[in-house]
């Protein structure tokens, strides 16, 4: 008798033991999830004189490097603190085989893709940064089991990031206050510095915005959703005056809702009479928030600051500029976008078909294959290609382009397979989450059509948690009653999953440290050499050099003070090929070794040879053509 009495005291303390610690995951979880989708977009630093480092000078900081120090640092906290969860409990939701046959594509790209790239270790940040780290968070976030509660709480976090950032462009448009004109930015871009970016952030919060008006059941929450979205996120995004984004909404909504519509009209037999209208209603209403942001943008003058007094003071009919930007989607293209995709294209095709060049290693190369670009628009160095699809085909190959759009379309069949579910079920609320989730899905990708969300801060948060929210209310809304939800995971996986786990944590944290710091101080170094601090902003790029030596950015500063401050002309070249080592396509230090080779080292043989490394580097580019005016006994 006693000893059952014992027994059962045992397991009480057990049971309450286990629930302090899963209230305490939860707590920290929220309290990451909000960090998450506030701190990202409405980070910024400013810095007074002398504050954290004596010699610093004031400066307001508004960067997308910036940015990624707080996701990689919230990321791999939520990541690492459910992966250890996995590995403590011994068990992991099944994932759909072919999830994990793309996974696995996509992850060996990367690697292999990282292992035979020009810069190692640029690439390997990078890559952590804007595929492998995001990846984790959605394959981690189904792993999760989400109630109602917990599906709030992130959807609701989300869109409460993105109301403060619309509200933020709204101030810079209206002028409620001074404060937001004060901050860096290019447009209305509310705190996130460009107003491109900004968009592509706030597009996808939409069709989460709508969807949770059928999840919720308060009147007053739905009143409120609707209120947020038609005087808050579809203002703020017509002001944006990203036509990627644009596209990116209208083509979303009304791809999601007319696949809904036409699955709905073909399955009407798994549907109750009574419900069929009710889930009609729900991609209905997705059309309709397509058709709403072009109203928008054509009655923009009406409701626009000073529209007013413009209305009275000029009678004439003109088009808003938000409605003609909109037109020119059709009537004229970016001659500059269509440059880089056909260099890109025929740059992938002829070599690096299968690995690619590496991850962020685009700019590297770019000028190798700009045989348009170069000679039309300018010849300028770009980092990105504007269409994130040809931009993994030419760093990751082909094989990461395979594996990166096999992991979505996966998810997006068992979303629909999903719906169908609710179909059956009369489960009109989760029919609504999934269509608003895959709608911001798509939404994503269409913009990574036009931009590159996927190397964006606030976009990719966005759009990879949607894909793992999506992924997470499919595959519990697929499970059977009778169908394993967990299966055990072997003893050396669990090791190294929980190795995994443990690590990711530390290491997000310093890799965060030294891309924050290296970012800082190269920014003190540009603001003191405008000041005419020459020798400060030398020290300054140096230790920014220190944090990131896989960057080159500062490295072109310290070249250019070694040269015009120090005259040091021995340590000057060193630091010519140390920029070379980690860019190859940076062509004003190919300028510099030449220059520096034939004037002050007299070594022309020296001097050809460096030439000829930029003709490789840039064979197309009007330098190079300036540059070959210093040797002409060379054949063209």
């Amino acid at each position: 008798m006693k000893k059952n009495q014992s027994m059962t005291v045992g397991k009480g303390q057990k049971e309450r033991k286990t629930q302090t610690v899963s209230l305490l995951f939860e707590g920290i979880l929220s309290l990451l999830c909000l960090a998450l989708f506030t701190i990202t977009p409405l980070l910024f630093v400013e810095i007074k004189q002398n504050e954290w480092v004596s010699g610093f000078i004031p400066i307001r900081m508004i960067n997308a490097e910036l940015k990624f120090c707080a996701v990689i640092v919230i990321v791999s906290l939520i990541t690492g603190l459910i992966g250890i969860r996995i590995h403590l409990n011994a068990y992991i939701s099944r994932y759909p085989p072919s999830l994990i046959l793309f996974c696995g594509i996509f992850i060996l790209a990367i690697l292999l893709s990282t292992y035979t790239a020009h810069n190692t270790t640029r690439a390997w940040v990078s890559s952590f940064m804007w595929h492998l780290l995001p990846l984790a968070l959605a394959l981690s976030l189904s792993q999760l089991r989400w109630n109602s509660k917990r599906l709030l709480v992130w959807t609701g976090s989300i869109l409460l990031g993105g109301v403060v950032s619309s509200l933020i462009v709204m101030d810079q448009h209206y002028q409620w206050t001074d404060w937001s004109h004060r901050l860096t930015r290019l447009g209305y871009g509310g705190i996130i510095f460009n107003q491109n970016f900004a968009a592509e952030y706030h597009a996808p919060l939409l069709p989460i915005a709508l969807g949770l008006t059928f999840y919720v059941k308060s009147r007053k929450v739905k009143f409120s959703l609707i209120a947020i979205l038609l005087l808050v996120l579809l203002p703020a995004l017509s002001l944006s005056m990203a036509r990627g984004a644009w596209v990116g909404l209208i083509g979303s909504c009304t791809i999601t809702a007319v696949i809904s519509l036409v699955v709905l009209a073909k399955k009407r037999k798994l549907i109750e009479p009574k419900y069929f209208k009710y889930f009609c209603l729900i991609p209905s209403s997705f059309l309709l928030l397509a058709i709403a942001l072009p109203l928008y943008l054509s009655t923009s003058d009406y409701w626009k600051k000073g529209a007013f007094t413009q209305n009275t003071n000029n009678t004439a009919k003109t088009e808003s500029v938000e409605l003609v930007e909109l037109k020119s989607i059709t009537t004229r293209g970016s001659g500059r976008r269509i440059a880089l995709w056909q260099d890109a294209i025929k740059a992938s095709t002829s070599g690096d078909f299968l690995l690619g060049k590496g991850t962020d290693h685009y700019e590297l190369h770019f000028h190798e294959g700009a045989e348009i670009s170069d000679k039309t628009t300018g010849g300028t160095l770009v980092r990105f290609v504007h269409n994130d699809f040809l931009q993994i085909l030419y760093e990751n190959g082909i094989i990461g382009l395979v594996g990166f759009l096999g992991i979505w379309l996966v998810v997006f069949w068992r979303a629909l397979l999903s719906a169908l579910v609710c179909c059956r079920s009369n489960d009109l609320t989760t029919f609504g989450l999934i269509i608003a989730l895959t709608t911001a899905c798509i939404t994503f990708l269409i913009e990574s059509f036009f931009e590159f969300p996927t190397r964006s801060p606030c976009a990719l948060i966005i759009g990879w948690t949607s894909l793992g929210l999506l992924l997470a209310v499919s595959m519990d809304k697929k499970k059977s009653k009778t169908e394993t939800t967990q299966i055990p995971i072997k003893p050396k996986y669990n090791l190294l999953l929980g190795t995994l786990a443990v690590l990711i944590i530390p290491y997000g944290c310093i890799l965060a440290k030294n891309l924050f710091w290296s970012n800082i101080f190269h920014f003190q170094g540009r603001i003191a050499g405008d000041y005419g601090e020459k020798e400060k902003s030398l020290k300054f790029h140096r230790k920014s050099i220190s944090y990131a030596p896989w960057e080159h950015h500062s490295r072109k500063w310290e070249c250019f003070y070694l040269l015009t401050l120090k005259k040091q002309f021995p340590e000057a070249l060193e630091a010519i090929n140390n920029t070379l080592k980690v860019h190859p396509g940076c062509l004003v230090a190919h300028q510099n070794k030449i220059s520096v080779l034939l004037n002050e080292f007299k070594d022309k043989n020296m001097a050809i040879q460096a030439y000829r490394d930029m003709k490789k580097a840039a064979p197309f580019h009007p330098y190079t053509e300036q540059e070959s005016q210093k040797f002409p006994s060379l054949k063209r």
